[in-house]
């Protein structure tokens, strides 16, 4: 399958400002870095089957303190796009803009999300469909973040991890905070909230172990932060590789329904 360039322009504007930027004589090299992913998704028992891949590209400066990834893909009845940029706050990656795009069959999803860390509060914007009955559940909410929380989105945090920047505690859990729409934890796929949608910011654990297998590091999440059609209790799978990049993610969700990621 061919997959077009991604924002070539503007990724090769964060190449030149990579490259030329003074992060050499800070002992700290930027890094640019494509890759491609696959994902496969069955729907009903399988009734309905999806399968999309895509590549996105990825530039980070640590000399600099800032970072962007912007990745695209496409299947039948499938396709995705993505961008988010950010920056380091207190010795971590924080993201600075968010943008989301999803379409399966027919129904489509857009967030964006602007981060204001200096006054501590994010722009959250959604409008997303239902599968079954294409209800529109929107957002259009200013968001403030609690003092003294962390904030990620999910390429921040995978950046964290990675780069060692996202510390256990105590117990061995990595916890972070994430802005997601606000829902009852008993939503079903096509339930809609009377009186419209706010943001919320939601705490993110992670407690990583060694595979049984592989004896690479594996971690459970909670995919309910994200899509009601998961549940606490049947938590996504992630593997990682030597150097802490997440290569595999699968998931059971309810009606009978899957989700399977490969990354790299």
């Amino acid at each position: 399958m061919s997959i077009e360039p991604i924002a070539r322009r503007s990724f090769l504007k964060l190449t030149a400002a990579l490259l030329l930027a003074p992060a050499r004589l800070l002992g700290a090299e930027p890094v640019l870095r494509r890759s491609g992913y696959a994902v496969d998704i069955g729907i009903l028992y399988r009734m309905l089957t999806f399968h999309l891949e895509g590549a996105f590209e990825e530039g980070v400066d640590p000399g600099a303190g800032r970072y962007e990834v912007r990745g695209a893909g496409q299947g039948d009845g499938i396709a995705n796009r993505m961008e988010s940029s950010g920056i380091l706050v207190d010795g971590r990656w924080a993201p600075v803009y968010g943008a989301y795009s999803f379409e399966i069959h027919g129904r489509q999803s857009k967030t964006e999300m602007t981060y204001d860390h200096e006054r501590r509060r994010v722009h959250y914007h959604a409008r997303g469909e239902t599968f079954f009955l294409r209800r529109v559940r929107e957002v259009d909410d200013v968001v403030p973040l609690p003092a003294g929380v962390h904030v990620d989105d999910a390429i921040s945090a995978t950046l964290n991890y990675r780069d060692g920047r996202w510390t256990p505690d105590a117990a061995g859990r990595l916890r972070t905070w994430v802005v997601r729409r606000r829902r009852s934890e008993s939503e079903g796929p096509d339930d809609i909230a009377r009186g419209g949608y706010r943001g919320e910011v939601v705490p993110l654990d992670l407690t990583v172990t060694a595979d049984p297998d592989s004896r690479k590091p594996a971690a459970l999440l909670d995919f309910s932060h994200f899509t009601s059609w998961a549940r606490q209790n049947r938590p996504a799978r992630v593997l990682f590789d030597d150097e802490r990049r997440p290569t595999l993610i699968t998931g059971a969700m309810i009606l009978g329904s899957s989700l399977s990621i490969r990354l790299g």
